[in-house]
């Protein structure tokens, strides 16, 4: 029988009882309850959440489904004044991480944590680490880990004190001290960027010394399911995939072992998933992610809209656990909203095609437009990246991706040209990737 993945962590850090029975509904008085001790706190400490909150008179909440007459926050809200989301003085903040937006002049976001904040989330990766590691093991951590209380930092600390072995490189730069480090230190836990395990682990395997991984997690970008299933190929790993944003301290909800969907971070966080109107939809339902920090001191926020889409499933996981849980996020909602009404193109909808490709590691896409008998028609490129040249010709099917296939039959969208170069590591960490458009 399988153990419900994090349940007793999540038991022990929001005081659950451990009838199945009774779970659920001391949960959910729990979530409520500390909702409203965080939109209090927000309202009353911070600049921001005092104007927004002002006109709200239904405080404390009554009801979960209260949460819908609160106001979004937004990234612009952030950007144009971080400092008035503050709910402490700056002296009792730790760590500020400021987050540049990419291809735009818009101004950074910036967010602020304090030493409570940090523990939270270290003790979240902790319970992940405690599962999936022995003491003694040793993880490699393909993050940035310099900075304290960077993604690679607290993970660093949550594994110690999972009793394992950190080792905390930082991002890959160059296959070969990577692929020396591998067989160095024989993981049984690799964590890092989607692109950046494949490329390695097809680096590994073109020296035949690819080695057997039990666990890998990856984060920090999209998690496409072709690129998951190459990975598990290439390592016979257990690949599972974490998302989470700096806006919620890294951490969010990491996929299940039982090859269930994300468990939540329920204990710090309040996920809902609303329409592009902002309206509450249902569990089953896809639409775009809308998150509450809970027991955040620094910067606590309310309703913010991470422009990520997903759904909340309800029916309970293959390892028991009855909680809410989180689908694949599968596409980023604010760059769908960009393409609108031209064609609905996002980089999830090329994800799956193309890391499908043999040899293929990582690519880039573009739309530009093209004039072509007087009508502007949205042209895309795309060049391919392989370890190797990629010799044969190449041919893309649009098939098997549903969104490509309506943007090109509609003629909203016009397939241009099909480049190959040599994979290396230099864009791979800059920002998260995307389609870019000219």
């Amino acid at each position: 029988m399988n153990t419900p993945f994090l349940d007793t962590w999540m038991n022990r850090t929001m005081g659950l009882p451990s009838s199945p029975a009774a779970q659920l509904e001391a949960f959910g008085r729990h979530q409520l309850a500390a909702l409203n001790c965080t939109i209090t706190h927000a309202r009353d400490h911070s600049r921001f959440y005092r104007d927004a909150l002002s006109d709200i008179a239904d405080i404390p909440l009554l009801d979960l489904k209260d949460m819908a007459a609160l106001p979004f926050t937004r990234p612009t809200d952030i950007r144009e004044n971080p400092k008035a989301f503050l709910a402490l003085s700056q002296g009792e903040i730790s760590r500020i991480v400021t987050l540049n937006t990419s291809g735009t002049t818009a101004a950074p976001k910036r967010i602020f944590f304090t030493d409570e904040d940090i523990g939270r989330v270290v003790d979240f990766f902790k319970a992940i680490l405690t599962i999936i590691m022995n003491p003694g093991e040793t993880g490699l951590i393909f993050l940035p880990g310099d900075t304290r209380a960077s993604a690679g930092d607290l993970i660093r600390t949550a594994m110690e004190a999972a009793q394992a072995r950190p080792v905390v490189p930082g991002i890959i730069r160059d296959f070969s001290p990577a692929a020396d480090l591998v067989r160095a230190t024989c993981p049984s836990l690799i964590i890092g960027m989607p692109v950046q395990v494949l490329a390695l682990c097809e680096y590994m395997k073109s020296t035949g010394t690819l080695p057997n991984i039990p666990h890998v997690i990856l984060t920090a970008d999209h998690v496409p399911v072709a690129l998951v299933e190459r990975v598990e190929h290439l390592l016979d790993a257990k690949v599972l995939n974490h998302y989470g944003m700096t806006e919620t301290g890294f951490g969010g909800a990491i996929q299940c072992p039982a090859r269930g969907m994300l468990h939540i971070r329920h204990p710090d966080l309040f996920f809902e998933i609303v329409d592009p109107a902002g309206n509450p939809l249902p569990p089953g339902q896809w639409g775009e992610i809308v998150v509450t920090t809970l027991n955040r001191k620094g910067m606590p926020l309310v309703r913010y809209r991470t422009g990520d889409v997903s759904r909340i499933l309800e029916t309970p996981c293959a390892c028991g656990s009855p909680f809410p849980r989180l689908d694949r996020v599968r596409n980023r909602q604010a760059v769908k909203a960009e393409t609108a009404g031209r064609h609905d193109l996002t980089i999830v909808d090329l994800d799956d095609l193309l890391f499908s490709l043999p040899g293929v590691v990582d690519f880039t896409a573009c739309i530009y437009t093209k004039i072509n008998s007087r009508q502007a028609i949205p042209t895309l490129d795309i060049e391919l990246m392989g370890l190797e040249p990629l010799t044969q010709p190449i041919y893309i099917d649009p098939g098997p991706s549903p969104g490509l296939t309506t943007a090109l039959e509609s003629g909203r969208l016009r397939m241009g040209s099909i480049a190959v170069r040599a994979f290396d590591f230099s864009n791979t960490y800059v920002t998260k990737r995307q389609i870019q458009f000219n």
